[in-house]
Order: C-alpha cells, then structure tokens, then sequence
C-alpha cells in the first residue's frame, strides 16, 4: 500500500529531540515501512512544505500554481485587505497551497492520513481533488486545547474557523482517535457517525526498550528502600499536578514510605515546584526535568508505581501510561465510564475519579503499602503490554482501516 502521511500543521519530525507527536509519528512511519508499506511524508514547517520518503532526508516540495503569477498577485491583495479593514483568517491560500504540494507529491497513493491540525483543511481539498480516500487522525480536540490556553478564536473567526473544519472532517472516509475519550468527544462534536470513528490505542517503545529482568516488579524487593511513585508528562492543570501534590503530601503524613520523581518540563512546573515548597514536601520530591524516552526508561524500570491524574481532561489513555506498564509498574490512573481502557482496575493498576484527592491519596497509600499487589499488579501490566502495546499493533490497526476505505 501507499500511504500518504500528511500534516498541514506539521510536527518537528526531522531532527531530535522529538517531542511526543513527533515520535507518534515516526513509530508510526517505521512500522508501516516494517510491515512493507511505501510511506511518503508530506509535512508544512518553518512555512515550507517538505516531502521525505524516509525521515531522514527532508526536501522542498517547490512551487505549486500559487507561487507565481495572477495567483500571487491576488493573494497578496486579499492578504493587504484583510490586514487593513481586519477582516477574519480562515486559512484558504496556506490550505491551498498545501493540497496542491500533495497532489504534486502524492498521485498514485492509496490514501491520505492527517494529523488533525487547528483550522487547517488542505488534506481535504487534495483528497478531492486526487480522489484518494481520507483518514484524519484525531489527537485530542484542538479547539479544547486552544481554549485551555487561552488562545481559541471568537466571533466571526471561531465561526469561519468550525465551518471550514466541518467540512474538512466531512470529506474524510474514516477518523481514527487515540483514545476512546477522544473518540465520545469527536462524535459529540463534530456530529460524525459512530461507525465513521474508531479508537486506535498508541503504543509504546519501551516494551522493546525494557527487559523484563530488569524491572522492579521482577527482581527481589528491597524492603528498606522508600516507593518510589513516578509522573511522566507536563505541568498544565489538567495533568493533575495540583492534585497529585497535596494527595502525596498526605500520603506522607500518614506513614508512607516514599518518593515522588516528575518527568517532565513546560507550563506549569515552576508552580509545581513552589506547590512542594508550601506543602513542606520539597525533600521527598525530585524534579528529573524533560528526558526522551531512552533517558526515563531506565527510571521507570527502577520506580514502584505510575500516576496518571487527569484532571479536566477528557481523554484518560496518555502515552504515560503504557510506557508505566511496559515498565512493569501498576498505575493508579484518573477515569471514568470505562475508562482508561489501558488499565484494568484492580488487575493492572487503581482507578480514581479525576480531581479526587482522596481517593489519588487512598491509591498511594495502598500501593505503597502492600508489596505483594504492587508487584502482582506490575507483572500483570507488563504482560498485557507485550501483547498488546507495542507500535506494530497501533500500525495494524491501522492498516486495517486503510485497507477497508481504500477499496
């Protein structure tokens, strides 16, 4: 098959170090390109289009009918009106020129597969115009992340911004989400039909990374030494840091033997840190700052237990987690409805409501005190990760849905 992996609002895939959604998509890539599949990446960065067909050589699509000529010309006087009477932004010429840079690079491919970006719909466009299938790929909506930030756009512009973005979904065959949260949300949404959108979990690195005989949860436990509890991720709230805090804080007056390591850097920490200070817990609490994934894996390999408290979130299945459970750690996870569907509660790992101190607290407090469960829950979760969280069955999963829409 011949897969177009396109991103209009493109990722820093082409030198390290590679955030999340970037090493999202190059897992992604590899595994095709594994499984024998011909993967063309056409990606919009530093405002360039670029084309690689193996994510190490990254070359300039070039012009397209927009570059020159009456077409330039007009752009440039719609671009001066806009500025001078203010008129809104809806995307149109760099939507354009990015549908034109793939039907130049991608005639001939079996399907499109677009990372979802904020109001961006030039993969659409070039799916019409080529009639090649369409597969959006939903990470998480980005109009909630715009309006978490501050950042969402009002009046006329959000209502240009959702009408351009409705009919950019509506030419898609099919929407992959990673998560079912996500999943609930885009068709609540969007309005899209249920059996349009399916829930492809991500997966994680370190099952192959990690050796089982090296994880905590396999080796002889140490009785003397502290539980170590670990965070992966960011500092926004909704990571659930301000609720993390207090709730180890408490754990710790209660008896609890044990340590906190955040991973992580961003928004967020500096009040992180303050948080410890005021809560008289600074000394239990290291700050590792940002590790790729080869520098935290040993970590997790040496941690006891795994946090994900989500907090105002609407998706609970973050990358974290299946990197805990590839490490052998069980994770006490914020959920609700069913999910995270990652971690079986009581099997795998605790799940607490989302926001909830005192049950985040009660989990800590558990675990740390009963090695036997941390242990039995550990092995159980690295396991179910080896059988089921690796990339290669994220990538045929998804092989499978191109395969049905590219009919």
């Amino acid at each position: 098959m011949k897969i177009g992996y396109i991103m209009q609002q493109g990722v820093e895939i082409r030198r390290p170090p590679f955030n999340g959604p970037a090493n999202h998509v190059r897992h992604i890539v590899e595994e095709f390109e594994r499984a024998g599949h011909q993967v063309r990446v056409v990606v919009r960065l530093d405002g360039i289009i670029w084309q690689s067909d193996n994510l190490r050589d990254f070359s300039p699509v070039g012009a397209t009918g927009l570059d020159s000529g009456l077409p330039r010309l007009a752009e440039r006087a719609v671009r001066r009106m806009q500025s001078a009477l203010g008129l809104p932004y809806f995307d149109f010429f760099e939507s354009m020129r990015f549908a034109l840079a793939c039907r130049k690079t991608l005639a001939g491919f079996d399907v499109l597969y677009e990372r979802i970006g904020w109001p961006h719909f030039g993969g659409a466009i070039a799916a019409r115009l080529m009639r090649i299938p369409l597969v959006l790929e939903d990470n998480g909506d980005p109009l909630h992340d715009l309006e978490s930030k501050g950042e969402a756009p009002t009046g006329i512009q959000r209502k240009i911004s959702l009408m351009m973005m409705r009919w950019g979904i509506r030419q898609a065959a099919h929407i992959v989400s990673t998560g079912e949260g996500w999943r609930q949300q885009f068709i609540n949404r969007w309005r899209v039909p249920p059996e349009k959108v399916s829930a492809v979990e991500n997966g994680t690195t370190l099952v192959q990374v990690q050796q089982r005989e090296n994880l905590r949860s396999f080796r002889p436990e140490k009785p003397d030494e502290p539980v170590t509890v670990v965070y992966v991720g960011g500092f926004y709230p909704w990571h659930g840091i301000p609720v993390l805090l207090p709730a180890f804080a408490r754990a710790l007056e209660k008896g609890v033997h044990a340590r906190l390591l955040l991973i992580g850097a961003g928004d967020g920490l500096a009040e992180a840190q303050q948080l410890t200070v005021d809560l008289g817990i600074e000394q239990s609490v290291t700050f590792a700052g940002h590790r790729s994934p080869a520098e935290f894996a040993p970590m997790l390999a040496q941690a006891d237990i795994g946090v994900s408290p989500y907090c105002g979130w609407k998706e609970f299945s973050g990358l974290k987690i299946l990197d805990y459970k590839a490490s052998g750690l069980p994770t006490i996870a914020s959920g609700e409805n069913g999910q995270p569907p990652t971690v079986s509660d009581g099997k795998t790992g605790l799940i607490v409501p989302p926001c909830d101190e005192d049950a985040l607290c009660d989990a800590i407090i558990r675990l740390s005190n009963d090695h036997r469960l941390r242990r039995q829950m550990g092995q159980a979760a690295r396991l179910e990760a080896e059988k089921m969280h690796g990339w290669n069955h994220t990538a045929a999963a998804l092989e499978e849905i191109f395969a049905g829409v590219a009919k």
